[in-house]
């Protein structure tokens, strides 16, 4: 009687929340970065402010060496990185930044979406 309303009756499905957020996390975030590298590598200005946006606030997440922020931190600072990378006057080397940024946006994308077929099979093999 003096269970709250909002727990979930089934302890199976009590962390769908949290892989539901990875979910939308994993998509989410491999779309933005395609887009960033997209319009970053066409337009320098954009490439340039998102690029040093995404280091500092990678490194920012490192230094506060927060377990829960390291794995941010570090595609932040990579992924900044190579936005910086990405601009016309690094020749080659920018060609290479804009492949392993698209390479990546295309693989969280597919991670996610393996993410969330994994977890509804789970959830239909349980009911």
């Amino acid at each position: 009687m003096n269970e709250p309303e909002w727990k979930d009756a089934n302890p199976e499905t009590a962390d769908l929340p949290n892989k539901g957020r990875t979910v939308i996390t994993l998509i989410a975030g491999g779309l933005i970065l395609g887009i960033l590298a997209l319009v970053g590598a066409r337009i320098r200005t954009v490439g340039l402010g998102a690029g040093a946006f995404a280091l500092i606030t990678g490194i920012g997440f490192l230094l506060r060496r927060q377990k829960a922020r390291f794995k941010p931190g570090i595609a932040l600072t990579v992924a900044g990185f190579l936005l910086l990378l990405a601009n016309p006057r690094f020749g080659v080397v920018a060609g290479f930044a804009i492949y392993f940024l698209i390479v990546g946006a295309i693989g969280l994308v597919v991670m996610g979406i393996f993410k969330a077929l994994k977890i509804s099979w789970d959830l239909g093999k349980r009911s």
